[in-house]
């Protein structure tokens, strides 16, 4: 029998049921999991990890789950579009089990502890990083865990705080072990091999943009050493990871230390297609950088480039200038590297002519692949407590946070109206990607990457009109 269960929502279905692409949802192994994971099972514990994506009938597995392990524990992890699926599937665990004490973190459960507490039937709220806190939870009196809150005689009770890891060497390997990695064998679109696996090698970003929430890792840079780093590589390989997602705020945050990582896996020779997954600044790089992530194994680089227009990047806090995205995918391409942009439509400010000038960088840029969404105002974010103020949220019905599904019905954007945002979001996809040049270059970089099959795939099952 388990003593905690840890319960990953069906994201793939919940997140990414609108999505224009209907292939190659990427369902991976999550890496929060399996780091909290890792503290009980160093302390004698027996924790489990259920992965919802792969279960076709999520319900009757998880009571068949509750019933068969009994444990003293189950937590839950999400994001904002996955609160209330989550909320769904913890009652259905109290309805097996009610001495099942459920646990709830993550981001949008660290935004709002006390308000989950009131009306959802979990009992802990871990906010903020949470390492140890399962581990904790079995071991101490629950008065005595920091970093939690939780009900007590009917009063909310908040517990202090954890400090955030300075050393994040010290961390253990996350528990991958907890997974069956055949089970991920599953092509996605930003992956070439499979199954991949996330790996973090710093936490905090020391920017402040308005769309991003720093309730969990905040603003101080820290950092994993670059040996530390590439350990973790070769554990995960050994683990049977085929390719290395880096899920850093900002990998790059520190160019030095991004280049001493690149250099010692190309001392160690370990061969592996790697890619920072959530893009790197683009006031960070050199051709240097750039040379030393191809040579260790880097096949495309994402960049977090927001806008085409220098106002919409003052207003947000970007703190980067247009030219400084140019120059970064200049040299990533020079060194043969696949480049990625995400940009955003209806930041604050935002007019169509603003809407037009990124549309247009994005062409100029010639970029590989550039992904454009409609701005969501998350909970947490400067951008929410703002246009919660003016009257623009419309609906806290949080399954509706989610880039995938109509945003309309979720806010009404300051300067523009829906038809206005919709009609750039359109016409964003289309003239990028019917772009002779963009068709051409994918053609070539699809032969030369041996992807030419897949990216054929993609494009004919991608729902361009919707």
């Amino acid at each position: 029998m388990a003593d905690v269960i840890l319960i990953c929502p069906p994201y793939s279905r919940i997140i990414y049921g609108k999505a224009k692409i209907k292939v190659g949802v990427p369902i991976n192994p999550l890496l929060n999991l399996a780091l909290l994971a890792s503290p009980p099972i160093k302390a004698d514990f027996k924790p489990k990890i259920l992965d919802l994506n792969l279960i076709d009938d999520c319900d009757s597995f998880l009571r068949q789950e509750i019933l068969n392990e009994k444990p003293k524990f189950a937590g839950f992890t999400f994001t904002t579009p996955l609160f209330q699926e989550s909320t769904r599937l913890a009652r259905i665990i109290k309805e097996i089990d009610a001495n099942v004490k459920l646990i709830a973190g993550g981001p949008h459960a660290t935004t709002f502890p006390e308000e989950i507490l009131e009306n959802s039937p979990f009992d802990i709220i871990a906010i903020g990083e949470s390492d140890f806190v399962i581990k904790d939870l079995l071991e101490l009196p629950i008065e005595d865990v920091q970093g939690i809150v939780f009900k007590k005689d009917g009063a909310i009770v908040r517990n202090e705080r954890h400090k955030r890891i300075d050393n994040l060497d010290t961390l253990p390997f996350p528990a991958w072990n907890l997974y069956d990695l055949s089970k991920y064998n599953t092509p996605s679109l930003s992956n070439i091999a499979s199954p991949p696996g996330y790996l973090e090698t710093s936490r905090g970003c020391p920017w402040n943009c308005v769309f991003c929430n720093k309730n969990i890792h905040g603003f101080k840079f820290r950092m994993k050493t670059p040996e530390r780093v590439v350990d973790e590589i070769e554990y995960m390989l050994k683990a049977g990871f085929k390719e290395i997602n880096l899920i850093d705020d900002t990998f790059n945050a520190d160019i030095v230390r991004a280049k001493l990582i690149c250099e010692e896996i190309i001392r160690r020779e370990i061969k592996f297609p790697w890619h920072p997954n959530n893009g790197i600044r683009v006031d960070r790089v050199d051709r240097e950088l750039f040379s030393l992530m191809k040579k260790s194994g880097c096949y495309t680089v994402s960049f977090g480039l927001e806008s085409g227009n220098q106002t919409i990047l003052d207003n947000i806090n970007k703190g980067i200038k247009l030219e400084q995205s140019e120059q970064a995918v200049r040299l990533a391409r020079l060194e043969g590297m696949e480049t990625f942009g995400f940009f955003m439509l209806g930041l604050p400010g935002e007019t169509e002519k603003t809407m037009q000038d990124t549309i247009n960088f994005a062409k100029r840029l010639r970029l590989d692949v550039a992904k454009f969404n409609i701005t969501i105002p998350l909970p947490g974010t400067k951008m929410f407590r703002e246009w919660e103020a003016t009257g623009n949220i419309k609906t806290k019905d949080w399954s509706k946070y989610n880039y995938y599904s109509p945003y309309e019905d979720i806010y009404d954007h300051p300067t523009l109206s829906h038809d206005i945002l919709n009609k750039y979001y359109r016409k964003a996809f289309l003239s990028f990607y019917f772009s002779p040049s963009l068709l051409l270059r994918r053609l070539v970089g699809g032969i030369k990457r041996k992807t030419i099959l897949r990216d054929i795939k993609l494009f004919f099952q991608t729902n361009w009109l919707s």
